[in-house]
């Protein structure tokens, strides 16, 4: 089954040993390197629509103490970053995750429940930075 991923890429966190390939399974959960599935927000929106032109962070349910330090980290290495807050129902727990970091092209880059430990390791390593 055709579905581009990015599972291998450098510039995506996980899954370990995944590697980037054209064959791949839908999916509505979130997956680093997979294209982000369509999902109405609470507002009726489709999340598409409330994407931002940089990384937009998807915080589901998630505790502000998860969502400050990847906000801090996006500003101390300048990449430009949106936060959509919503909660997990209505559809969107079929992304079994609260925390799902979105690229300028749709495709998940980190997915967790809670923040990594170095949210600048991760800001960096997602937008290519050294």
């Amino acid at each position: 089954r055709y579905e581009p991923n990015y599972e291998g890429s450098p510039v995506v966190v996980g899954p370990a040993g995944g590697t980037t390939s054209a064959h791949g399974d839908h999916s509505f959960k979130a997956r680093a390197g997979h294209h982000l599935a369509p999902q109405p927000l609470s507002s009726g929106r489709n999340v598409f629509e409330e994407l931002g032109r940089g990384f937009t962070l998807l915080a589901l349910d998630a505790a502000a103490s998860d969502v400050e330090p990847l906000v801090r980290a996006a500003q101390s290495c300048g990449v430009p970053l949106k936060v959509v807050r919503d909660s997990a129902a209505g559809g969107r727990e079929s992304y079994e995750a609260k925390l799902i970091l979105i690229r300028p092209d749709q495709f998940v880059a980190f997915v967790a429940d809670a923040a990594p430990a170095d949210a600048e390791a991760l800001m960096r390593r997602v937008s290519g930075q050294p």
